[in-house]
């Protein structure tokens, strides 16, 4: 008798264990009492947070798991005779996952499969959102941001450029990634969020166990207005790329990266980010041609933007014609300058690089035969013309002007031959010289047309 309850006791538990399971644990996590795993992808767009993963292809980073954090469900609660128990109400700072129709499209054009995205709510309906110097402005106070992977990395996009002050609307929130400069969020194609499409958070101050990952914020006030980008470093680096396409190193000129600064200047000043100057008028051969720089091809890329060393020669690779200056072989010299300034108020960095290079002129042989030939011809004429000196019968003025203007003519031809001959470009007093000879042989020959009539 004892056996047989034994049993039927055994089998009650049971039954009621398998009720809990199948009724009670939806239950429990409708009320937000039972955390869910919630998948993160290696994207690294929640970094330091979550990890990164470590391929170098975004795609297989994104199909990589590497946190499984628990999450409550949102919303959450349920409501017992009026009463709404176990609900949870979004705060600043909380990590949620969101899944709606533009997560799907994004991920899809990025990664290849659908997909929902987990960012950091920054700024809740009613608030003010401001995207400033690399800064979070929230309802106008600078917002201290442990959680983001370097201090002073939050810029605009399209949706909140910077500068641009944006309210909350009701029932939507602004969210962003803690890897800044690598989220897909707010300010881009995600825009806000509407709160209906958060599923799971994962609330401020549960967040304990990641904040050994986090960083100090005592001197990121001390970053405002002030350039992170070193020239040399730029350089280095660039070379270590270059290396390894089997291309020489360049040199670090000083005077390249004065002509940059003056073009940066210039930028910022008039708010002239283009390559023609028109409205600043500061090209960069003008800016070349102040620093004192010389060499025979110049070229020059720029960008407008905040950047750390590395993430500035990523930014340039990212776009070909930028790629194929820094990737070539015709120049040997670069320097690069970074400017801060503002721009109708707002603050902004300018960035250039020049860079110079020498190309050897090859000129062609008759062009060098022809300045020989005129050397020949007045070696030959000056003596005719030397032995008319102190002759009675002609105008010793006039010869005497004529002899200066041909031994002019023969000296300046002997320095232009020379130089070809070395397959060395003019100098610009020898390029002056070649464009004047004309003008000497029209004196002569107007000179020795009058003699001729004497």
């Amino acid at each position: 008798m004892k056996r047989t309850f034994f049993y039927l006791f055994l089998l009650l538990i049971l039954f009621l264990s398998g009720v809990v399971f199948r009724y009670g644990r939806p239950i429990l996590l409708a009320t937000g009492l039972v955390e869910q795993e919630i998948k993160i992808a290696g994207t690294g767009s929640m970094y330091p947070t979550f990890p990164k993963g470590e391929d170098k292809d975004d795609i297989v980073n994104a199909k990589e798991t590497v946190a499984w954090p628990k999450m409550r469900t949102y919303p959450s609660g349920i409501e017992v005779l009026g009463f709404h128990l176990f609900s949870y109400k979004l705060g600043r700072n909380d990590i949620v996952e969101i899944d709606n129709e533009k997560t799907k499209t994004l991920s899809k054009d990025k990664y290849g499969e659908e997909a929902g995205f987990v960012k950091r709510v920054i700024a809740l309906p009613g608030d003010t959102i401001e995207l400033k110097d690399g800064f979070v402005f929230l309802n106008s106070q600078r917002a201290d941001e442990p959680f983001t992977a370097k201090p002073r990395s939050t810029y605009g996009g399209d949706t909140l450029s910077d500068c641009k002050v944006l309210h909350i609307p009701q029932d939507k929130v602004f969210v962003m990634g803690d890897n800044r400069k690598a989220s897909l969020d707010s300010r881009y194609e995600l825009g806000l969020i509407d709160i209906k499409d958060i599923h799971f958070v994962l609330p401020w101050d549960k967040q304990g166990e990641y904040r050994v990952l986090w960083r100090g914020t005592r001197d990121d006030a001390s970053l405002a207005n002030t350039t992170t980008l070193d020239g040399k470093e730029f350089v280095r680096l660039l070379n270590i790329k270059r290396k390894e396409k089997d291309l020489k190193p360049l040199n670090f000129k000083e005077q390249l990266s004065i002509s940059g600064k003056i073009r940066a200047k210039a930028m910022i000043d008039a708010n002239d980010f283009s390559t023609e100057a028109t409205r600043s008028g500061v090209t960069m051969m003008q800016a070349i041609k102040t620093s004192g720089y010389r060499n025979i091809i110049f070229a020059e890329v720029f960008t407008k933007g905040f950047y750390e060393t590395e993430e500035l020669l990523d930014n340039f690779l990212e776009f070909p014609d930028t790629k194929k200056i820094l990737f070539s072989s015709e120049y040997q010299d670069i320097g690069l300058s970074p400017v801060v300034g503002e721009v109708d108020g707002c603050p902004v960095e300018a960035v250039v690089a020049h860079l110079g290079g020498y190309v050897p002129p090859n000129y062609k042989k008759e062009d060098i035969d022809s300045w020989q030939k005129l050397v020949d011809n007045l070696n030959s004429v000056i003596p005719t013309w030397e032995s008319l000196r102190k002759a009675d019968s002609i105008d010793q003025n006039k010869v005497e002007k004529l002899l200066g203007l041909l031994d002019q003519r023969r000296n300046n031809a002997r320095k232009i031959v020379t130089r070809m001959r070395s397959n060395q470009w003019l100098t610009d007093e020898e390029e002056s010289l070649a464009q004047n000879d004309e003008s000497l042989a029209r004196n002569a020959n107007d000179i020795i047309a009058s003699l001729n009539n004497w």
